[in-house]
């Protein structure tokens, strides 16, 4: 909702009393910025505690950390060299959502190796 204000704030004009008169004074806009920025701290913080327990998956992180890089876009960067791979990436989270009839020939390569065989799963069982 903050957010929201201060988008809306920018596109109104400052010099109409009668809509001015109902804004907050500029003290409180700023402490309702530093508000803002704490609640995306806040976000962050409970992003990491979440990924701590016990019933997460590999789909719930995945969505969590794109949620993060929107609030933080310097955690789209890696300090790691090695950078994961995007068909790999995108390919877990479409068979982790249950949608693997929409691999595409890249994914589904990325992801060959970790496919489970019915039929080497029948001889071992």
């Amino acid at each position: 909702m903050l957010k929201l204000y201060f988008e809306l704030l920018e596109h109104l004009d400052m010099n109409d009393d009668t809509r001015v008169e109902y804004l907050p004074p500029p003290a409180a806009n700023r402490r309702l910025r530093a508000l803002l920025k704490e609640l995306k701290l806040k976000k962050v913080e409970s992003v990491a505690k979440a990924l701590e327990g016990a019933e997460v998956t590999l789909l719930d992180v995945r969505v969590w950390f794109d949620g993060l890089v929107t609030i933080k876009p310097q955690y789209e960067r890696s300090p790691l060299p090695d950078r994961p791979q995007p068909d790999f990436e995108a390919a877990c989270v479409r068979v982790l959502g249950g949608d693997t009839g929409r691999l595409k020939r890249a994914e589904r390569a990325a992801v060959e190796p970790f496919r489970h065989r019915q039929a080497e799963a029948a001889g071992e069982a």
